[in-house]
């Protein structure tokens, strides 16, 4: 149930991969996700090999464990506990690897900063989920917009040109450009809101 109270569980994402059987789901589940995980991996200081094996462990531990997870309990959240498997198995596999957590270090900071005993999601594993959500929702519906009206929406609204600027680019009138950029953005936000965001619980909003 989302922050509003609609019943909306049984459309998301996250319900139709507890279904083994259901490949299209689990491809979209990767899609999305992996990404995720793999990028917030990078950021602490991995190699690309090692990410994606990371990665790919991650994901056959939420096949193994869907169906277990529980979304009811209080603050038990999707991407909380996406988050906790990933950052486990990363340490897991440091530790293997012998890699010394207070000593290994980049621009983003030491590698112990993975070690989190706060159960939420951190900020930078829930900005990397964000984009990669954003990424897919526009990817499914560019095909569904006519070429000018989603290239005024992504150059006034990703890309943060001038309305007017646009207008001139494109050769469309300004409000011809508001009108394709709000249609457009309800439809991203419908999208992402059926698919992915009623797979959290309303502690979350």
């Amino acid at each position: 149930m989302n922050a509003d109270g609609n019943p909306e569980t049984r459309f998301s994402l996250i319900a139709k991969i507890r279904d083994m059987g259901d490949d299209d789901a689990w491809r979209e589940f990767e899609r999305i996700y992996q990404p995720v995980v793999q990028r917030f991996i990078l950021r602490h200081g991995l190699q690309d090999a090692d990410a994606a094996e990371i990665s790919q462990e991650v994901l056959a531990r939420v096949a193994k464990s869907i169906a277990s997870w529980d979304g009811e309990l209080k603050q038990s959240t999707f991407r909380g506990w996406l988050y906790r498997i990933t950052q486990n198995l990363t340490i897991d596999f440091l530790r293997k690897k012998k890699i010394e957590l207070a000593r290994t270090s980049n621009e983003n900071g030491s590698l112990s900063q993975i070690v989190d005993t706060n159960p939420s999601v951190s900020g930078e594993f829930q900005r990397e989920y964000e984009k990669e959500l954003f990424h897919w929702a526009a990817q499914k519906l560019k095909p569904t917009f006519k070429a000018t009206n989603w290239d005024a929406f992504w150059l006034s609204t990703i890309e943060g040109l001038p309305i007017e600027e646009v207008a001139n680019r494109l050769n469309m009138e300004c409000g011809a450009i508001y009108v394709a950029r709000s249609r457009i953005m309800a439809k991203l936000s419908k999208l992402i809101h059926e698919r992915l965001g009623d797979s959290e619980n309303a502690n979350e909003g």
